[in-house]
């Protein structure tokens, strides 16, 4: 699937299988109010983040006609690590499982959405603030894998900004029943220091402006 964003806060969604069939979904925004900044599609093509200059975000699931605002996202989202591993598992999941954002001012934040229709809970089941980036430079790239890729209950994420890579890898929660909180363990062994090297090309690490599927 390829997905674009117009000035106009108009989404354009295109099935690469059926490239005649051009689906069109409005933000309910003007072009005054917000200027959509980065898309960020999951893997398997079913969840799409939307973010502003101005900090509003919005989620849409593929089956969706119009998006939903997430009313707990107040930040300019840089970067995306989405769980691929279960998101490509599943093809019938409305839950992204837990994932990992990179913001504008160096914040790393834990998060999980879910598409599944419910009364009484919003799209937006988990948001929690794991890591700061010393320098609080924008995060360009974002990503994690399970290390090594044998035990899942170990994970391995490498974080980029304009000037500097990290690294982080250790245990991580995976029997907790709490939908999130995941990464909590894996970070908090790093308080007093994070590891990184200075790479002046970082900045292109893992920035993608088109999703192909």
């Amino acid at each position: 699937m390829l997905i674009m964003g117009l000035s106009s806060n108009l989404l354009i969604l295109i099935e690469l299988s059926h490239a005649d069939q051009v689906i069109k979904i409005k933000i309910p925004r003007t072009s005054n109010e917000m200027s959509i900044y980065k898309l960020f599609m999951d893997p398997s093509g079913r969840h799409i983040i939307i973010t502003s200059i101005q900090g509003e975000n919005w989620y849409l699931f593929r089956s969706w006609k119009k998006p939903r605002q997430l009313k707990g996202f107040k930040m300019v989202i840089e970067s995306v690590a989405w769980n691929k591993f279960a998101l490509l598992s599943s093809s019938h999941s409305t839950s992204t499982r837990e994932i990992l954002i990179g913001a504008r001012n160096g914040t790393i934040f834990e998060a999980v959405l879910d598409a599944e229709e419910d009364f009484f809970k919003s799209q937006e089941r988990y948001l929690q603030s794991v890591f700061l980036l010393p320098e609080r430079h924008p995060i360009t790239g974002l990503k994690f894998d399970y290390f090594p890729p044998s035990d899942p209950k170990r994970a391995f994420v490498l974080v980029t900004t304009s000037t500097r890579i990290y690294q982080f890898s250790g245990p991580i929660d995976k029997k907790s029943e709490d939908i999130g909180r995941v990464f909590t363990l894996l970070f908090a062994s790093y308080r007093d220091i994070a590891p990184s090297i200075r790479n002046p090309h970082s900045y292109y690490f893992c920035r993608v402006d088109l999703a192909f599927f």
